[in-house]
């Protein structure tokens, strides 16, 4: 049986994929160049607070367990608390498309998202479906990196040069 405090941790992360999910909607609209990354981070993204909704459930069924470790819930807090003042904040033009990438990348690489399927065991059957949610969040660091460095790339190569 999971603590109040894990109970409240895994509503959180509940919470943060949702919101990630939800910025990434918002930079979609905003930067369409950009749309098979955010279109496979959104879906991603809605999966990942599913499975998270069906591993608190597995924990109350006995077939998995969740140990927060040194995750605390203040910390989700915040990030989820960043991630929603960043869409508040975001009109159009406010912010460049490197910037939008430069953003997911970091928060995609922060301890807290690319850990959170760490911190859970699982009976045998379910043993795929978390390494899938593992490897997912893990690959969402270099899908964005990708981007970012392609973008970066394609933006050095538009300045112009100044003379020499």
């Amino acid at each position: 049986m999971q603590t109040d405090y894990q109970i409240k941790i895994l509503m959180l992360f509940h919470e943060l994929e949702k919101a990630l999910g939800d910025m990434y909607m918002l930079f979609a609209e905003r930067f369409p160049e950009h749309n098979n990354l955010w279109h496979r981070l959104i879906k991603e993204e809605q999966e990942h607070a599913e499975a998270v909704q069906k591993l608190y459930q597995l924990t109350y069924q006995g077939q998995a367990l969740f140990d927060e470790g040194i995750i605390k819930a203040e910390g989700v807090q915040t990030i989820i608390d960043y991630v929603k003042d960043a869409c508040a904040a975001e009109k159009p033009g406010s912010i460049t498309a490197l910037q939008a990438l430069t953003t997911a990348h970091d928060l995609e690489k922060s301890l807290i998202a690319k850990s959170i399927f760490s911190h859970f065991r699982v009976s045998p059957q379910f043993a795929d479906m978390l390494r899938y949610l593992r490897e997912g969040s893990l690959s969402h660091i270099d899908l964005t990196k990708n981007e970012l460095d392609k973008t970066k790339k394609d933006h050095t190569k538009k300045k112009p040069q100044s003379p020499q």
